[in-house]
């Protein structure tokens, strides 16, 4: 940017008020120059609408395209006067660099109570009691992970080895189901599973 440029754009911004023909001119001038100045183009926009000129629907195509974000542009551009003085009144009061001595000595005591609590609140380590003798009427039945046409001889022998006795009768109660022709074979192993159970108890 030339500072020339730079000068006048900055003080549009400082003062700006759309309605000014002045302002208008300014930016009108500030485009000539530099046609794809965003910002300088949408001011420029936002003096058109409000001065309700007719160079407006020209200019909002080329505008909308060298914008980011349309949506900003456009609430920007249809914003009230009302919108504005409600934002005037939102603003955060600036404060000199002594005043801020009094915002913080004001505010230090509610700080003081805040950190007290904090520190009462540690000191005590509340824990939550659990009941363990509490029982849910609900009963959850864990669902079985492994689907029945999955079951094999395979792996009902490495339930046996793991010593997950339950698991593996309950296959071979699977496998009699699958394979009816094995069912005494199956029933055999039934037997000798229960009676290693036995054993490792």
């Amino acid at each position: 940017m030339v500072k020339k440029t730079d000068n006048s754009f900055s003080k549009v911004l400082k003062d700006f008020d759309p309605s000014d023909q002045s302002t208008s001119t300014v930016l009108k001038g500030i485009l000539n120059s530099y046609p794809f100045f965003q910002s300088a183009s949408a001011y420029y926009l936002k003096t058109l609408k409000v001065q309700e000129k007719d160079s407006f629907n020209e200019l909002l195509p080329k505008t909308s395209i060298l914008t980011y974000n349309r949506s900003i542009l456009r609430n920007w551009i249809y914003e009230k006067e009302e919108d504005k003085i409600n934002k005037k009144d939102d603003k955060i009061e600036k404060y000199s660099f002594l005043d801020w001595f009094d915002v913080i000595n004001k505010s230090e005591s509610n700080l003081d109570y805040k950190i007290d609590l904090i520190d009462k609140f540690i000191k005590n380590s509340p824990k939550i009691n659990i009941n363990n003798e509490y029982k849910s009427d609900i009963e959850i039945i864990p669902k079985s992970k492994i689907k029945d046409n999955l079951i094999t001889e395979t792996l009902a022998q490495i339930y046996i080895n793991q010593k997950k006795y339950n698991k593996a009768i309950k296959a071979y109660n699977i496998l009699i189901l699958k394979y009816p022709k094995k069912s005494s074979f199956f029933a055999d192993q039934i037997e000798r599973i229960k009676n290693l159970k036995k054993n490792n108890n």
